[in-house]
């Protein structure tokens, strides 16, 4: 299958183009804004790599996949920015992969959706508001939301639930986050939505609750 990476250049998106690359059952086609970046992902194993910015029209760069993976973010660079990628960006997107016959949606999120408040109150708004949109978008999709994140040694390991109630000291690895994603390309979700933290089950035993 071909998978459709949005922010293919972030630290997690890298790391799916990359583990998607070695398993070799499918290929990973990377979309990064900038032009500067496709050595990079063709480097990590990306089949294809298309230039998009999600402050703009995407609409051409989302076919001709099976799956779409929504893990970019404006990064915290401002209100602005944020909104206008964590939000309308995939927005955009989903429109488009509806558009074009893309089933199935997955989505990185956050956990903190539920009630946006504190630092991040317009980050996690935006993602909100982008998760609502997934579902009622009419798409498979699968909402993942994992807690603080981290860039530790992958563990291998994590924890999945509909909602923890507390987040404090479970952070969770980029790239146990990333081969969670690869591994639902080939164990589909229907509609689902979930939280992940680190924890003590391997990554296919915790998605089998899920």
């Amino acid at each position: 299958m071909n998978i459709l990476i949005i922010g293919a250049n972030g630290t997690t998106g890298r790391k799916m183009v990359e583990l998607i690359a070695k398993q070799g059952d499918h290929q990973a086609i990377a979309v990064v804004r900038e032009e500067n970046q496709i050595n990079d992902l063709i480097a990590l194993g990306a089949s294809e790599v298309r230039l998009g910015d999600l402050t703009k029209d995407v609409s051409g760069v989302i076919s001709n996949a099976d799956v779409v993976i929504f893990a970019a973010g404006a990064g915290g660079a401002s209100d602005e920015l944020t909104r206008a990628v964590d939000q309308e960006g995939a927005i955009k997107v989903i429109d488009a992969a509806k558009a074009n016959g893309i089933d199935r949606f997955l989505m990185l999120s956050s956990v903190g959706t539920e009630e946006p408040k504190g630092e991040l109150k317009v980050y996690l708004e935006s993602k909100a508001t982008a998760d609502a949109h997934l579902q009622e978008s009419g798409l498979n999709y699968t909402i993942v939301r994992p807690g603080p994140l981290s860039y530790d040694d992958p563990a291998g390991t994590v924890e999945t639930k509909e909602h923890f109630d507390s987040y404090e000291d479970r952070k969770v690895s980029r790239d146990d986050i990333a081969a969670l994603f690869v591994h639902l390309i080939d164990h589909p979700t229907q509609s689902r939505v979930f939280e992940v933290l680190s924890g003590p089950y391997p990554i296919a035993e915790a998605l089998r609750n899920q």
